[in-house]
């Protein structure tokens, strides 16, 4: 059975999980995570992926897992995909093997 509910933006995740969860503030994470305040308010907000490099960095400062960070959005953007493939369907038919 194929899922309906909408997938949170990992950035959402990270915002209450591990930043407001800790009480932090942007400025800080953004300083312990060696990333820019407005690259982790885009992540954050959802404006920006949680990149490869960013998982592992996170991974470092709090812990866990990169591969969880990426598999997140990864998910998150399949899913996104989905939507809009589904919307606006390309004009391809699927491959039959002759029998």
């Amino acid at each position: 059975m194929e899922r309906m509910m909408d997938l949170s933006h990992p950035g959402e995740i990270l915002k209450m999980e591990l930043i407001e969860g800790r009480g932090l503030t942007i400025g800080k994470a953004s300083g312990l995570l060696g990333i820019t305040r407005p690259t982790l308010s885009n992540i954050m907000n959802g404006k920006a992926s949680i990149t490869p490099n960013v998982a592992l960095r996170i991974e470092t400062v709090f812990g866990g897992s990169a591969k969880f960070w990426v598999r997140l959005q990864s998910s998150f953007d399949l899913d996104i995909a989905k939507k809009v493939f589904l919307e606006n369907p390309p004009k391809i038919q699927h491959y039959q093997v002759a029998s």
